[in-house]
């Protein structure tokens, strides 16, 4: 029942959350038409997403993930329904929607590592991976539903009444947060010593502890690199959609395939548990993955670029999977909020990261070369790590 609750309570947060993108986008396209305005609550929405999720590891483990997760809720439900407020007499100011942007981010990270360190708290270890599965499951459908409810909300409603309905969804997440118990029998007591350490030294652990799990480390810096290959894909996808037709639905079916991909990925493995988690099947998957997208560099058929996209998603989704598992399964509990928050951050930094350099490449090189750079980042990063990790494996055993 625990894992009921918090999948139902994702489900309702992440639903406002994509439900919220869309409809603040939308009233910055066509009410105040300014792209600038939409770069900047962007820059500043991914910018404290990155600090917040350096910072807030320490938070969460001293006061608890459900606590976090139900203050996150209740303050985005707060915050939307001032902004309708405002908006039934004029405007938002530009420095209101930087300062909303900013706080979302802020809560985003809080909230995002949160739902990672409550999860081995709901059920045992067996069946984390499960848990991981149907939690990926949730954001996926989350992705593909929200679009399309945000563009009938606004169609058929004002903005404001959009806002009040998603400051609704925050409030529900909070009712089915308050019926969790995070504090569940298979657990054993762990002893934090909150009250005989700072924040900074419970900062510092983190990254101690870290730094001596060169596994998880290295696990780390991989995901960087690879996730620049794989987030610079999506910068791509509008640009090969173009290549092939003015029209944008077949940008549509690009975006799709991959939803489709994952979501068939998590469907699966919500009913099927991974017991043992290996890094070298992380970073095989990660291989596969990048070398998937390296291939779109040689494919001209269009229905055989969604197959191999569909594949890539599938492949995504068990990554999706098996990293949370893995670390969930290597940290001792009371450092997971310090160590997840840590891995958030360095991911999220590869976003923007990824946005500018292939962004800024699009202008100038042939969007199936750069396809084939993305997968070639992807595959040199994985490739290696691999090779390093099974060295290490056979030094072990001797």
């Amino acid at each position: 029942m625990n894992a009921t609750k918090f999948c139902i309570a994702t489900f309702l947060s992440n639903l406002g959350d994509v439900i919220y993108s869309v409809v603040i986008a939308w009233y910055i396209a066509d009410v105040l038409q300014s792209g600038f305005l939409m770069g900047a609550v962007l820059f500043s929405l991914g910018l404290s997403r990155f600090i917040a999720a350096l910072l807030c590891g320490p938070v969460i483990d001293r006061i608890g993930a459900k606590l976090f997760m139900w203050l996150s809720d209740m303050i985005r439900a707060i915050i939307v329904l001032v902004l309708a407020i405002l908006l039934w007499d004029h405007t938002i100011s530009f420095e209101i929607l930087i300062m909303v942007s900013v706080l979302f981010g802020a809560i985003d990270a809080f909230y995002w590592s949160a739902t990672e360190s409550i999860k081995p708290r709901l059920v045992a270890t067996e069946y984390l991976s499960r848990l991981n599965s149907q939690y990926f499951t949730v954001v996926r459908t989350t992705i593909i539903l929200g679009p399309l409810i945000a563009a009938w909300m606004v169609e058929s409603n004002s903005i404001e009444r959009s806002l009040i309905a998603i400051s609704m969804l925050y409030v529900f997440s909070t009712f089915f947060i308050l019926f969790i118990d995070s504090k569940n029998s298979h657990l054993e007591n762990v002893n934090h010593n909150n009250d005989k350490t700072s924040y900074f030294s419970d900062l510092k652990l983190g990254f101690r502890f870290l730094n001596r799990q060169k596994m998880i480390f290295s696990l780390i810096i991989t995901m960087f690199f690879v996730n620049i290959g794989a987030n610079g894909v999506n910068v791509l996808f509008p640009f090969l959609a173009k290549n092939i037709s003015d029209d944008a639905k077949y940008l549509g079916y690009i975006y799709s395939s991959m939803s489709m991909g994952s979501l068939l990925t998590g469907l699966i493995f919500s009913v099927k548990s991974i017991y043992k988690v290996e890094l070298k099947i992380v970073y095989l998957s990660f291989l596969l993955q990048a070398t998937g997208i390296a291939a779109l560099c040689f494919i001209q058929n269009f229905v055989i670029i969604l197959i191999f996209i569909f594949v890539i998603g599938l492949i995504t989704g068990f990554i999706g999977v098996l990293i949370p598992t893995f670390v969930q399964y290597s940290v001792p509990i009371h450092l997971l909020g310090r160590v997840n928050s840590i891995m958030m951050a360095i991911s999220m930094l590869s976003t923007p990261v990824a946005q500018f350099i292939f962004g800024i490449s699009a202008d100038y090189f042939n969007i199936k070369y750069l396809f084939f750079i993305a997968g070639a980042l992807g595959i040199v990063t994985s490739l290696s790590s691999l090779l390093i990790n099974e060295k290490k494996v056979r030094q072990e055993k001797l």
